[in-house]
């Protein structure tokens, strides 16, 4: 996928959006003058796997499309918990809303986005306020959250090594219990064909987030899998399904405080 990003983008790397090597991040600029939508990339991998560059498509792509795309590395299970992985992914977003005017972006207009355990922690630091409020921000300060492929409840999950991650974890810890109260907009995206986490679980926070606020959007695609919804995201897989449009439609309309 990234031998098929195109370059026309600049790419600040490796910035510190916290003390320690591992917390540093990529900037994808558009060409574009300013203020733009911000982005912030939380990449998937069980929570076990995965890095920043193995998505810089995924950044290339929203800078293509007239969007700052900020892409956070962070730790990983087992040497880090699940409470480090959000405290590492709210760092990372307290630092973007903070910095957003520096790379051209518009601080008003962060949207979180994830996909699968990206997902998770997406709609973590969106209702749960506990985890941005400890970085120095606030999820009120998010114009939105986009989950693709998210796992919000660790009973839709598949993959056994997946569900031993949250194994005697605290149940506060999936979204799903989170879903009253206020909190950003949201998009709950998720392929029909996926076999890794099931899309019940999307329908099911839709369903409890729709019983709180009655304005939640979710999308569900067909034929799509657990993989195939992010590579969806950019070209050439962007022609044939409409999960990139309906991403960015969302983010154009996003507006921290609406």
């Amino acid at each position: 996928m990234n031998a098929l990003a195109p370059l026309e983008v600049h790419v600040d790397t490796g910035i510190a959006y916290a003390d320690g090597i591992e917390h540093r991040a990529d900037v994808y600029r558009p060409a574009a003058a300013g203020p733009c939508p911000v982005v912030v990339f939380l990449y998937g991998g069980g929570w076990r796997t995965g890095s920043k560059e193995e998505v810089a498509y995924i950044g290339a792509a929203f800078a293509r499309r007239g969007f700052v795309a900020v892409i956070p590395e962070y730790r990983h299970v087992p040497r880090a918990s699940l409470p480090d992985i959000l405290t590492d992914n709210a760092a990372a977003v307290a630092w973007t809303i903070a910095h957003a005017a520096q790379y051209g972006g518009d601080p008003g207009r962060v949207v979180v986005v994830g996909h699968s355990s990206g997902a998770w922690a997406a709609a973590m630091l969106g209702l749960d306020p506990t985890w941005l409020e400890q970085a120095g921000s606030s999820a009120a300060k998010l114009a939105g959250i986009v989950g693709l492929a998210g796992p919000y409840t660790s009973s839709a999950l598949t993959d056994p090594l997946d569900r031993q991650v949250f194994v005697g974890s605290d149940p506060a810890l999936q979204p799903i219990h989170h879903a009253s109260g206020t909190h950003p907009a949201m998009l709950l995206a998720a392929g029909a064909a996926d076999l890794d986490v099931n899309p019940a679980g999307t329908l099911a926070l839709n369903k409890e987030l729709l019983a709180s606020s009655g304005s939640e959007t979710m999308k569900i695609y067909p034929g799509l899998g657990h993989g195939q919804i992010v590579h969806a995201m950019a070209f050439p897989f962007s022609l044939e399904f409409s999960v990139a449009d309906d991403v960015a439609r969302f983010i154009d309309n996003a507006h921290a405080g609406r």
